[in-house]
């Protein structure tokens, strides 16, 4: 046992010494605070499968954007809430440490903006969806090849967003 004590002492001095750069990326605090004002907001997933039935022109840049996307996380207004704002996040995110890749109007009649916050290991992305009936926070899990991001002005949210209502 008391062989074994140093070798504790290693890994005990190791892990505190790591331990701060291991703590949670905090890049989501706009988006925590918002749900946590807004407990009954309704989150949807969609999936890669899903998210190519925007791709109504069958745009091959859409599906190589998209490629490396496992899901999206969409923030939906809660059912009985008249008051619901996205304007907090809108405007907070950039505190957060995100950068604007881009704002475009869709073919219908929304805006989308996205949001891209860059780690040593990957980038974290948030965007916004803003029509005129919903205002929609989504966040990506997995990565966008931004090099065909100008794909994502010919998508079609008016298809998905009647798949997920």
């Amino acid at each position: 046992m008391d062989k074994l004590k140093p070798f504790f002492l290693f890994i005990l001095l190791f892990v505190f010494i790591l331990s701060p750069g291991c703590k949670k990326d905090d890049a989501d605090t706009v988006l925590a605070k918002h749900e946590a004002r807004y407990p009954d907001i309704r989150k949807k997933y969609i999936y890669q499968s899903v998210i190519r039935l925007a791709n109504l022109k069958h745009d091959p840049d859409f599906d190589k954007l998209i490629k490396d996307v496992r899901k999206i996380t969409i923030y939906m207004p809660p059912s009985d809430d008249s008051t619901y704002q996205i304007k907090e996040v809108s405007k907070g995110i950039a505190a957060d440490g995100f950068e604007q890749l881009m704002e475009v109007r869709s073919e219908g009649t929304g805006r989308i903006s996205l949001w891209e916050k860059e780690t040593k290991s990957s980038s974290h992305f948030i965007g916004f969806l803003d029509t005129e009936t919903d205002d929609i926070i989504f966040e990506i899990d997995g990565q966008l090849n931004l090099k065909y991001i100008s794909a994502l002005k010919f998508a079609d949210e008016g298809s998905l967003m009647d798949l997920i209502k």
